[in-house]
């Protein structure tokens, strides 16, 4: 059990979070760490009852374990299991523990136009990523000639079929997700309505009845650069809200060639994601903002408004590679930017379906 600060860095993640705390309250906070998901959960409770602090983090350690054991894509557990049944070419039944999983990632798959793409796991291992490894081209090559889809998953009375040998799910672009709210609904149910559950610098938080509400900063992509800012703004939660980001300058590889090789694969073309640094999404649901911020990485500026239309965003900040910030009429009345952050920001207009428009200088 670790105690808090009034604030800390999460070095692990794309958002720096900063506990604005009434000097008043009467409550307490209770902190505890928790390493799953490849990433350090970080889970902060306003209480003023200790016995029910501890006894709501056995009850999220007890459910992280069996989900991260459960959802993951290559050892042991439902998932693993799932996939080898799928790739003997026979019906399988779906777990039950995976359902919602493959129901969620079937329903964004389509309303994101195939971007997002969980069937996507074997193509992420011969990229290297499951064991760091150098990429294998060979199957690479192969794979990215027949593209696998959540569509080329069939779905009947409760068993499941694959139409594509390449299929293989993954669901690193939306397990955080899930386990952010079942987690946020675990802690409602012990009666606890101030909270912070921060998992790598994604984050969902609770403010209940603070005015002064809690404080998330946006992490600038650039930072590790000369000179360069180490956010880029500020937005003040006052009602639950998650807030994710993702991005190509926390997990990434260098080819033998130096090249970067990004951990997100592009479904349209099998290859990294290019172009965009970093994607962050605000949303009420964790599922919806885990989603959105991958789709987003993949998403051309100028099709922006068309997908966070279809997937029911309405909050989000994207920046490429070229230091230009896409952002949401919304989103720009949230963040308070610092000073000389060296963006240029386009606001993108999503109900008519404009083209970014570029702010003055």
């Amino acid at each position: 059990m670790h105690r808090t600060k009034t604030r800390w860095l999460n070095r692990l993640g794309g958002l720096w979070l900063l506990l604005l705390l009434s000097a008043c309250q009467p409550q307490q906070r209770y902190q505890q760490q928790f390493l799953q998901f490849g990433t350090l959960i970080d889970i902060t409770l306003v209480s003023d009852n200790e016995k029910r602090a501890f006894n709501t983090f056995e009850q999220i350690e007890a459910l992280l374990q069996q989900r991260h054991r459960q959802w993951h894509g290559w050892r042991d557990g439902a998932l693993k299991r799932f996939n080898d049944a799928l790739a003997s070419g026979q019906s399988a039944p779906i777990p039950p523990i995976l359902r919602e999983l493959i129901d969620d990632s079937k329903k964004y798959f389509t309303l994101s136009d195939g971007r997002f793409n969980p069937a996507l796991g074997k193509l992420i291992a011969a990229w290297g990523f499951h064991a760091e490894q150098q990429p294998d081209r060979t199957a690479i090559k192969q794979i990215q000639q027949n593209l696998p889809g959540m569509d080329d998953l069939l779905i009947a009375n409760h068993q499941a079929r694959s139409r594509n040998p390449n299929l293989q799910l993954d669901f690193g672009a939306i397990a955080k997700g899930l386990a952010i709210r079942q987690i946020a609904q675990l802690i409602h149910q012990q009666g606890i309505d101030r909270f912070i559950i921060n998992a790598g610098g994604d984050i969902y938080a609770n403010p209940g009845q603070v005015d002064a509400g809690w404080r998330i900063a946006i992490e600038n992509p650039f930072f590790e650069q000369a000179h360069a800012q180490r956010i880029v703004g500020a937005i003040t939660l006052k009602q639950p809200r998650s807030i994710f980001t993702s991005g190509n300058y926390r997990r990434f590889a260098i080819d033998p060639d130096g090249r970067k090789r990004n951990h997100i694969i592009d479904s349209k073309s099998g290859e990294p994601s290019r172009n965009i640094s970093s994607a962050t999404v605000l949303t009420a649901d964790p599922v919806l903002a885990d989603v959105a911020a991958t789709t987003l990485m993949l998403t051309p500026p100028a099709e922006l408004a068309q997908v966070t239309r279809k997937l029911g965003v309405s909050e989000f900040l994207v920046i490429t590679e070229q230091h230009q910030a896409y952002l949401s009429p919304s989103m720009r009345q949230r963040i308070e930017w610092v000073e000389n952050n060296a963006l240029t920001l386009h606001i993108v207009k999503q109900m008519t379906g404009e083209p970014p428009h570029k702010l003055a200088e």
